[in-house]
């Protein structure tokens, strides 16, 4: 067991992510999470003050791992657009897959609001910064006809926070975020 605080609180959250893949959001308590650890209950309460908060932790760590393959599906396009689709249809797909992982705990968002808004605060800015330098590098290259990347870039966040939530099984987000991109791209105006 690591004896740094910042230790301890990385096994917690590895301990819950294994806990909450076992029982799920709702059956998995503070004691499940401390015996996983071989440490008393009460000693969590010292790094994390309730199970949502080390569930946004445990978020925050899968968003972390997330990125990379984001970030990897950008470098591998040469255009600003053909960055902005990867990293959105990457996205999309990536995101389906975890919210089909979470999906007890995300049945209940009308209970859990405040607990989803703090998780979009983990990575909400950081997907406008991603997506506000893909625009100034569209912009550069004559490729967009961006006024205010910023902006844009969270016009186009929470447009496509539509596609976070429960799909049925027989839905394909990923090809209705295609469609919704070609709407960005192209527009619905004939021209």
């Amino acid at each position: 067991m690591s004896k740094t605080k910042e230790g301890l609180r990385h096994q917690v959250v590895e301990a819950a992510t294994a806990v909450i893949r076992q029982f799920g959001f709702d059956k998995t308590t503070m004691g499940d999470i401390a015996r996983a650890l071989g440490l008393g209950k009460s000693s969590l309460y010292h790094y994390f003050p309730t199970k949502e908060s080390i569930f946004v932790e445990v978020v925050r760590s899968e968003i972390e791992g997330l990125r990379s393959e984001f970030m990897r599906a950008i470098e591998a396009e040469a255009t600003s657009e053909g960055k902005l689709r990867a990293y959105i249809l990457k996205r999309t797909e990536m995101l389906a897959r975890k919210l089909r992982e979470h999906m007890e705990f995300l049945e209940a968002t009308s209970e859990r609001y405040d607990l989803l808004l703090k998780i979009h605060e983990i990575y909400d800015q950081d997907e406008v910064r991603i997506i506000s330098s893909i625009l100034e590098e569209g912009v550069r290259e004559g490729q967009f006809t961006v006024t205010d990347a910023k902006t844009t870039a969270e016009a186009v966040v929470t447009a496509f926070r539509a596609f976070e939530y429960p799909f049925s099984p027989d839905a394909h987000p990923e090809r209705a975020m295609g469609s919704l991109l070609d709407v960005l791209f192209l527009g619905i105006l004939r021209r």
